[in-house]
């Protein structure tokens, strides 16, 4: 999931041991929806202000 997110697998981790995402315990083995990251993605990403127009 972190190739597919660009996330990486220790911030994947942490943010699971934190309740930050949602995960479904199989085992020893935690399966991330992809929903779940693009979710917590949404949630956390900054907007970017439009650039002021340059006056020539």
């Amino acid at each position: 999931m972190s190739k597919i997110s660009g996330i990486g697998e220790n911030k994947l981790r942490e943010l699971m041991d934190n309740g930050e995402i949602e995960y479904v315990q199989n085992g020893n083995r935690r399966l991330l929806a992809e929903a779940a990251i693009w979710d917590w993605y949404e949630q956390h990403k900054i907007a970017v202000r439009a650039a002021c127009p340059v006056e020539a």
